[in-house]
């Protein structure tokens, strides 16, 4: 390695946040992480993020310090038409500037309303009021009086983004070609070890040491992974300098390497359905059954007459991600021009809560629909009491479950649970569920088979039927996916608070004289999945 090699540097970039409700917890900043993926491929380096409340004094100091320091700004929030929209006004004052109604954005918001519907007293008119010096900047290849041609202001150095997220990455979108570098490339890549950073800290400075300057090394513990303990991130404008440090770590760390993809949601059916290639293993076998089984199913319903049961248990978590790989490769065919394939979402999810439900369980569906369901979803959670009240008058045809919803988590038993789901949803025909055959009482079931009497009627669609135990490890697990943390302490069967133990099959005691479990995963025999479990009257996870 040349000493002599130095690092291009990168433009600079700042992020201002605004808004009173990401201060105050009423709204969620997605934003912010969003420009932190999106800085590198832009070929600029996110210098610092700040959040400042809705005040235009607070946004012209800020504004006036990010200018003067950062060859980029960007700010989110605090566009649009009521008292605390003042971003805009905030920016002019910065620059000292007058604000000015800029007549090209007055004839888009006309455009874009009603017809004559806009006058110069309209709220509406506030967005078109400006720095005098803005330029408008459109989405490329669209016209100024384009129908859809929505304009982002920019300033200077200042780019003024609306705060909604779907907006905000248009905006990132039309701003992108004004910012981006051609000759800056970042370059990343990262090593997942199943060891303590304390392990590693003296070799992993030296390291740092000997390509600072050149590769940018860090190490992030991680505290709440189901399969690494600390993450080493490289990061470098020059690749070859970063292969020589990243294959140095891997000699470096090489018992401790685990293979790892922290994205197994984005590219489900690549993954998944490699494993169906691999004929010779029996995992390979149940999965490209199990998949063509799902295939038959989803054009033989629509999305709209399906609901996936999930408990938040390995097994259901195993049937998410097969249905998600079978959507996503469905999509991909009708977008190869596939007429035989109908195009499908993700059916319905129903989460039944019940009074003893581990808190382990509730972080981790809420884990899940954010990762497969939050593109789409809202959460529906009709309260038991509400439900009751509701249906006191056998007249009243309301419900307070929207047709928009996607995610429902009722509470109460799964049978009565069930039943006010279906009489919300009498268009739902079937039910995806994670049934294996050694569960209790379901040696004799099929793979599609009504529900028994005296429970609301249903067909149980049951794809995973001929699965294993170690089956549903070696999925999950191969493919990095998630599943809740009560597995990594000793659980193998996941029911209730109240009838739930470590499986002592897994326990062992450690070096201190305390007692411990190994994880769920290193289970050997099946057949002693549910040794932990007290009550054997309902499938569980």
């Amino acid at each position: 390695m040349s000493c002599a090699l130095k690092m291009i540097s990168p433009k600079s970039l700042g992020l201002i946040v605004i808004g009173d409700e990401i201060l105050n917890g009423k709204a969620k900043d997605s934003n912010s992480r969003q420009v932190c993926l999106t800085a590198p491929l832009f070929g600029v380096r996110l210098r610092k993020i700040s959040v400042i409340p809705d005040d235009s004094d607070a946004i012209a100091e800020e504004v006036r310090n990010y200018m003067n320091r950062y060859d980029y700004v960007i700010t989110s929030g605090g566009i649009g038409s009521t008292h605390d929209d003042v971003t805009y006004e905030g920016v002019a004052k910065a620059l000292n500037e007058k604000i000015i109604i800029h007549p090209k954005f007055l004839q888009t918001l006309k455009r874009l309303s009603e017809p004559n519907m806009i006058s110069s007293s309209d709220p509406i008119t506030k967005l078109a009021k400006i720095p005098e010096s803005s330029e408008l900047l459109y989405a490329t290849g669209i016209q100024m009086d384009s129908d859809s041609s929505y304009p982002i202001g920019k300033v200077k150095n200042i780019f003024i983004l609306p705060g909604v997220p779907c907006l905000f990455n248009m905006g990132l979108e039309i701003i992108k070609d004004h910012i981006r570098d051609p000759n800056v490339i970042f370059f990343h890549h990262s090593l997942y070890l199943t060891t303590m950073e304390t392990e590693i800290a003296k070799d992993l400075s030296q390291l740092a040491e000997k390509y600072q300057g050149l590769v940018s090394i860090g190490s992030y513990p991680a505290f709440h992974n189901n399969y690494y303990r600390v993450r080493i991130a490289f990061d470098s404008l020059e690749e070859n300098t970063l292969k020589l440090a990243y294959e140095e770590a891997e000699r470096l760390f090489k018992d401790y390497i685990i293979r790892y993809n922290p994205y197994p949601i984005n590219k489900a059916d690549e993954e998944v359905y490699k494993l169906c290639k691999q004929a010779e293993s029996n995992l390979g076998k149940r999965v490209a059954k199990s998949l063509q089984f799902i295939e038959e199913v989803l054009n033989k319903y629509s999305d709209s007459e399906l609901v996936i049961c999930f408990n938040g248990g390995k097994d259901c978590t195993a049937l998410l991600h097969l249905i998600h790989a079978a959507i996503q490769h469905q999509s991909h065919n009708n977008n190869n021009h596939s007429e035989n394939i109908k195009p499908t979402r993700l059916p319905k999810l129903l989460y039944i809560r019940s009074c003893s439900t581990f808190p382990e369980i509730e972080l981790f569906v809420e884990k899940i629909v954010d990762g497969y369901y939050s593109l789409w979803s809202k959460i529906s959670r009709p309260d038991l009491r509400q439900y009751e009240q509701r249906h006191a008058d056998v007249n009243s045809q309301t419900s307070s479950c929207s047709m928009d919803n996607s995610v429902f988590i009722y509470e109460g038993s799964i049978q009565s649970a069930l039943e006010r789901f279906l009489g919300d949803y009498p268009e739902i025909r079937g039910a995806f569920m994670g049934t294996r055959y050694t569960d209790p009482g379901a040696y004799k079931m099929s793979h599609m088979v009504m529900s028994d009497p005296g429970w609301p009627q249903i067909l149980r669609i049951n794809p995973l039927l001929e699965w294993t135990y170690s089956d549903v490890w070696n999925f999950l697990r191969s493919l990095s996916l998630p599943y809740c943390s009560l597995y990594d302490a000793g659980y193998t069967s996941i029911g209730s608070m109240e009838d739930t133990h470590p499986n002592p099959q897994l326990r062992y005691i450690t070096e201190s004289g305390r007692i411990a479990y190994h994880p769920a995963y290193t289970l050997n025999e099946g057949i002693c999945e549910r040794i932990g479990r007290v009550h054997e009257n309902t499938k569980t996870d």
